[in-house]
């Protein structure tokens, strides 16, 4: 107790350097892939903590790993850090980044009182590119014996899975024409706008377990010539990736009829990875739902399909792994808003944030203190991968 008591100190004796890195990158928005300022500050404070950085990991170019100590437990932190267009950090990712970075900083200050070695790990683009999903192929999480972040949302709840995702991209070809002639044969526009009310129906018929979601983002140049090509771009999802699967191929079969009843051509484009559904470990919840209990925080430990999805599913499926949300503003306002944006950079994301870096902190240094945790966590990840 009195370790962890220390750590808990230590994160309020360095608050206002964690707190400072969270508002600098909250007021220097990024897009997914050009998040180069908020890795640039957070690599330059890691190494002045005695971290040491390997940037631009795996070829990615705003993507790092800081790593303090070695051997083994390896805990990693994750951390996002890319914002959305127009509103900025509408879901919170600076508070996400500062978390992860916080926690790590505190360990790294009391080091004598642990072994192993601590990770933080930038993870770019979630909002788009999904770069764990990159990482992840490319054997980032080798090393890794547990992987932790938190996201700020609307309730606290942690066993959680996501939906699996497909991101496709529809491109019908036709001919150019004047649109004053006949404009029904041929047409790549019709033959998108006609698909896309299907899709309209289908999702009607068969959501939530099925949806799709899409958007019209190239449909010709000026109403008076009927383009040469029409584009759309959509996100398939479902709770298993066995049901995607179905998904993709009933998709792709509404796409080609109605190029057939246009006489247009089509052709598919996968323009983001597949997300795979948040395999939540639930021995290594406990272990953060029993801090959050110690800090103050109740948790919900139900266990909760959420709609939407997460490139941190794809880790999941590599290392045991955890996603608790805590409760922004009381839990009042919707991710991907710019009221959402505006709590998260005042006092109420940094009293979400604190809770966060606390329970991060205190769940690996729980994993460094009692390694028997660690077989316990990593016998149920087995065990679910071989059978889910």
């Amino acid at each position: 107790m009195l370790a962890e008591q220390r750590l808990l100190a230590t994160i309020k004796e360095l608050w206002p350097v964690i707190w400072q890195a969270a508002r600098y990158i909250y007021e220097n928005p990024e897009l997914g892939g050009q998040e180069f300022k908020a890795v640039n500050y957070l690599t330059t404070l890691l190494k002045e903590y005695n971290f040491e950085v390997n940037e631009r990991y795996l070829g990615l170019p705003t993507a790092f790993k800081a790593q303090f100590g070695s051997g083994k437990p390896a805990i990693y932190f994750l951390a996002e850090y890319d914002a959305l267009p127009q509103i900025g950090h509408g879901c919170g990712h600076h508070l996400i980044a500062g978390a992860s970075l916080g926690a790590a900083l505190a360990l790294a200050k009391i080091k004598e009182r642990w072994s192993g070695q601590i990770v933080v790990l930038g993870t770019p683009a979630e909002e788009t590119q999904g770069a764990k999903v990159e990482l992840a192929k490319k054997g980032a999480f080798q090393e890794c014996s547990a992987a932790l972040m938190f996201h700020p949302g609307q309730s606290a709840v942690i066993n959680i899975t996501s939906q699996a995702l497909e991101a496709i991209e529809v491109i019908y070809q036709g001919d150019f024409a004047h649109s004053a002639g006949k404009t029904g044969l041929g047409n790549p526009l019709l033959s998108l706008v006609n698909f896309y009310q299907q899709v309209i129906e289908y999702n009607k018929k068969y959501s939530p377990l099925y949806q799709i979601q899409g958007i019209i983002s190239e449909g010709g140049r000026t109403p008076n010539l009927v383009p040469q090509r029409a584009v759309g771009r959509f996100y398939l999802r479902s709770l298993k990736e066995k049901d995607l699967e179905d998904l993709v191929g009933k998709f792709k079969e509404m796409a080609k009829e109605a190029a057939h009843q246009n006489n247009t051509k089509v052709r598919f484009n996968n323009f983001e990875p597949r997300y795979l559904p948040m395999l939540t470990n639930s021995k290594l919840a406990n272990i953060f739902i029993e801090a959050s209990r110690d800090l103050g925080l109740s948790m919900d430990t139900r266990n909760y399909q959420i709609m939407g999805s997460l490139d941190m599913g794809n880790v999941s499926w590599q290392v045991p792994a955890i996603h608790p949300y805590l409760p922004l503003n009381g839990g009042s306002v919707v991710a991907h808003t710019p009221q959402f944006a505006k709590k998260a950079g005042g006092k109420d994301g940094e009293k979400t944030m604190f809770l966060a870096t606390s329970g991060l902190a205190l769940t690996a240094f729980r994993l460094f203190a009692h390694r028997g945790y660690l077989e316990s966590i990593w016998n149920e990840y087995r065990k679910r991968v071989k059978y889910k």
